[in-house]
């Protein structure tokens, strides 16, 4: 009976901490690992996914546990082969190519050694092991399994892939590919640093809001009009060719591109072509050229200037 409610407890922390997990915690970083690892070919679905895993790890600990045929206070030891799988699909990291093991690659036939190694040792004292002196939810069983299911847990959240910017651009990257725009770009306000990915992917989601010319400066931006389209950088989840197509004769594209790079005499010769009144022209485009105005002047705008306001990103050299 005391071997049954250790086995139970031992299931459902397993099952639930797995799946907490994937589902509420690696989500984003599992949709761009398994989409890069499967050659751009399969997309992952988090809550179909987490319960797969789960369930696998689940049949693999059972039939390491037929194996060891642990059944006293080393049982909960049949579980770390299985949180060692998650720890490591979970630290995948992107290449150029796809994914790569890391340190993993040398790390987990070192550490398997040593598993083995231990479980022998466990299994070959469990014969001579002193009888119980306490049983219920609080008997010495149960506290050594609660105790290495600790263990694993630390295993497992420190040495997964737990960076934060990494976190986040995949978030990033996993609401574009939902078409959650308005989500992402409150992503990136909230990302301690930027760089050319997601300068290019903020654009992109800030033009499919039809906002380009009123609200692109509210977001961190680097490397200027390079990051516009790609070229030097790419997109995880989302195809060269779609960017392309939504950019390729966006006559915004092309004027913000001018912005970006701060070329405002190149920006001043286009801007007629597409805004011959000034009425009509949005709010970064006027900003832009009272700037240029008064640079030809030998002036500039008196700061402090406007949160998101062009003249923020023009003058922050």
């Amino acid at each position: 009976m005391e071997s049954k409610f250790m086995r139970a407890i031992c299931t459902i922390l397993f099952c639930s901490f797995t799946f907490c997990f994937l589902f509420f915690y690696q989500a984003d970083v599992m949709t761009v690992v398994q989409h890069l690892a499967s050659g751009r070919q399969t997309f992952y679905n988090p809550l179909l996914g987490a319960v797969l895993i789960t369930a696998t790890l689940k049949l693999f600990q059972v039939g390491v546990s037929s194996l060891a045929k642990l059944g006293k206070r080393g049982f909960a030891l049949t579980y770390f082969p299985s949180f060692l799988i998650l720890t490591i699909i979970s630290d995948l990291r992107p290449t150029v190519d796809g994914v790569t093991f890391g340190n993993w690659l040398w790390a987990t036939p070192l550490l398997i050694i040593v598993y083995v190694f231990v479980l022998i040792s466990v299994k070959r004292f469990e014969p001579y092991e002193p009888e119980q002196r306490s049983f219920g939810p609080f008997s010495e069983m149960i506290w050594i399994s609660l105790l290495l299911f600790l263990f694993y847990f630390l295993f497992t959240g420190l040495l997964s892939n737990n960076d934060r910017y990494f976190h986040q651009r995949a978030k990033v990257e996993a609401l574009i590919d939902k078409r959650d725009y308005a989500g992402a770009l409150n992503v990136v306000r909230t990302m301690p640093h930027t760089d050319s990915v997601i300068s290019m992917l903020t654009v992109y989601a800030v033009a499919r809001r039809g906002q380009l010319a009123d609200s692109l400066f509210y977001y961190p931006l680097e490397g200027g009009a390079r990051t516009l389209r790609p070229g030097k950088v790419h997109s995880w989840l989302q195809p060269d060719s779609v960017l392309y197509k939504v950019t390729r004769n966006s006559a915004n594209y092309q004027l913000t591109g001018f912005l970006l790079d701060r070329n405002l005499s190149e920006f001043a010769r286009y801007l007629p072509e597409y805004y011959p009144a000034d009425s009509l022209r949005p709010r970064y485009y006027k900003e832009a050229m009272k700037i240029l105005l008064l640079k030809k002047q030998g002036l500039r705008l008196i700061p402090p200037y406007k949160k998101g306001s062009y003249a923020s990103y023009y003058y922050a050299k």
